[in-house]
């Protein structure tokens, strides 16, 4: 029997250092390499989206009309004299910018141009609102109101897709600016002109009592009273010189209102661009290509996450805690089928117990050279090292699931072995699937469930390979009432072996898969060692290690575990190491 601790001590098994972590540049290399398909499938899809974009959206053209604004140089009223300074502050600029974009200035724009009654301006209509909310809500999106940098120049942008109309609502913006301005300042000169008034009759009916004052006192007191006559005129001159300047101020205000002075000077009006500003393909393609890239890598980086397949020899030890005993490429079926067809054929013609050499199962035979066969013929030395004490030995092929390849590999490895002189027999108890009985000896009468009743003898059930000479028991049915768990750890099953032990070196068993049956769990009495088939890129983890583990019996005779069904171009992506054959052969005894 195949034990694990006396394996260990044969194999010189020592304890690994902790892999040393792949640097952060060799690490992505290796990402990109392995998705860069996925990546430039996303970036290609951008790409092609963008240029559909840039062809067939609709060309919109941005009219542009710049303002400068200027400190006023008239004041309604100007109790203090004037400074000289004529720059204007940051916040009064950004004050005019915040104008601009009022509804205000556009309630204005939408009445002055008659946008609410434009269908082709407001597109579709949004519900609840009216028409002239409808058009300022339009005329908002378009429009784009920035300073320049730090200085006191605005720039007015609005962008249409008709260039003629966009350069008239970027004037009609302007001058709707400008009308508001000039509104609000006659609106300050209205409101200064009222109060001037006002203080005019009220210092007018002051001089004139300070004046009536002076005189009445000049009459009524003599000289002595010099200095109260003083005061009374000192009164009376003051108020007479503050009438005089409210009434030159409140002239000033009537040129004002009448001059317009507004802040804003229009320092080039809009004119209908001559190109498209949108879609650009300047900015729509690096847009593009970046958003692909990102999506691409980020796709890749979640399909990597969420991979819980084998892909790469390491992926196998490490999870399964079991030796790799080596990477199987896949064998393409435009190379089999022929073959596996005329072999069909020629069993309908020929004797149906001889088992011709082509097709699928004697591929190794056919391919002696190819890494497929150096990797079987691995497996061997690794037996005899394992199993020292066993003349004659049992290995089972068993996978997690159906159609991982168990039953090729236990063929081609039978196939190789017998081959090389041994003798082999290889016995098909998948129950479910009976692969290698269907492919091999469809037209057998009886099988190995047969001999193991005493329903017929061992040459009545045996076929033979014509080129290897390996013996073949094949399975026709399960014998009622037997289940598959029940009939596999009978006592005629182990009585049959037994016997079988004594006339081969070698006896390969194609077992069913662990996850559908348990019927693999009671093969432990008769199975020497197992040899597990995971398929390369499909099987998940977690599907293997719960097979393994409701299966002990299985694990603990485990003589380790198969990649196949392999893309050796793609697995070499996943390793540093992909230019080495170790990844697509077996360990060899000698080299433990």
């Amino acid at each position: 029997m195949y034990q694990p601790d006396k394996s260990r001590a044969l194999l010189g098994e020592v304890e690994q250092a902790p892999a040393v972590p792949a640097e952060s540049l060799t690490s992505g290399i290796a990402f990109i390499r392995r998705n860069l398909r996925l990546i430039l499938t996303f970036l290609a899809l951008s790409i092609a989206s963008s240029a559909g974009y840039l062809l067939f959206a609709a060309p919109r053209f941005t009219a542009q009309a710049v303002l400068y604004i200027e400190k006023p140089q008239i004041r309604p009223v100007q109790l203090e004299s004037a400074s000289s300074d004529n720059s204007v502050d940051s916040k009064t600029v950004d004050s005019q910018v915040e104008i601009l974009k009022s509804d205000a200035i556009a309630m204005s724009v939408v009445k002055t141009l008659q946008l609410a009654e434009n269908a082709a301006f407001i597109g579709t209509r949004t519900a609840g609102l009216t028409g002239e909310q409808d058009a300022m809500r339009v005329l908002r999106r378009n429009l784009s109101v920035s300073r320049v940098g730090l200085s006191a120049v605005i720039k007015i942008n609005f962008t249409d897709t008709d260039p003629r109309q966009a350069a008239q609502i970027a004037n009609a913006v302007t001058a709707a600016y400008i009308e508001n301005r000039i509104n609000a300042t006659n609106q300050a000169a209205d409101a200064a002109t009222n109060w001037l008034e006002a203080r005019l009759r009220d210092l007018e009916k002051k001089a004139a009592d300070a004046e009536k004052l002076v005189q009445e006192f000049q009459a009524k007191n003599e000289i002595d009273e010099q200095a109260k006559l003083s005061e009374l005129r000192a009164n009376a001159r003051t108020y007479r010189r503050l009438y005089d300047s409210f009434v030159q101020r409140y002239a000033e205000a009537g040129q004002q209102k009448s001059f317009q002075f507004v802040e804003g000077q229009v320092v080039s009006p809009a004119l209908p661009p001559a190109f498209k500003s949108k879609p650009n393909p300047v900015l729509v393609l690096p847009i593009a290509v970046f958003g692909g890239l990102c999506i691409g890598l980020a796709v890749a980086a979640w399909a990597e996450v969420s991979d819980r397949t084998f892909r790469t020899p390491e992926h196998v030890a490490e999870r399964l805690k079991t030796n790799c005993l080596g990477a199987l490429e896949w064998i393409r079926k435009p190379y089999w089928r022929p073959l596996a067809l005329r072999a069909r054929f020629r069993n309908k013609l020929a004797d149906s117990k001889l088992i011709p050499s082509s097709g699928l199962f004697s591929y190794v035979l056919t391919n002696p050279t190819s890494h497929f066969a150096d990797t079987i013929r691995s497996i061997r030395p690794l037996c005899d090292l394992l199993l020292p004490e066993q003349p004659s030995r049992i290995v089972g092929f068993t996978s997690a699931l159906d159609g991982e390849g168990k039953s090729t590999i236990a063929a081609n490895f039978a196939q190789l072995v017998s081959r090389g002189g041994r003798r082999v027999l290889l016995v098909d108890a998948d129950f479910r699937k009976r692969t290698l009985s269907r492919s091999l000896t469809p037209r057998a009468l009886k099988g190995w469930c047969d001999l193991a009743l005493a329903h017929a003898a061992a040459g009545e059930v045996l076929c033979t390979s014509d080129a290897s000479k390996m013996h073949f028991l094949p399975l026709l049915k399960m014998p009622e009432p037997f289940e598959p768990t029940e009939f596999l750890a009978s006592d005629s099953v182990r009585t049959m072996f037994e016997g079988l032990r004594r006339q081969y070196d070698y006896i390969v068993v194609d077992l069913p898969s662990l996850a559908p049956l348990i019927a693999v769990q009671a093969s432990t009495v008769t199975i020497d060692a197992y040899v597990l088939v995971v398929e390369w890129g499909k099987t998940s983890n977690e599907t293997v290690q719960c097979a393994l583990a409701s299966a002990q019996g299985v694990h603990h005779k485990l003589l380790g575990a198969i990649l196949n069904k392999t893309d050796l171009r793609s697995m070499q992506r996943y390793t540093p190491h992909h230019n080495s054959d170790c990844y697509f052969r077996a360990p060899t005894a000698s080299s433990f």
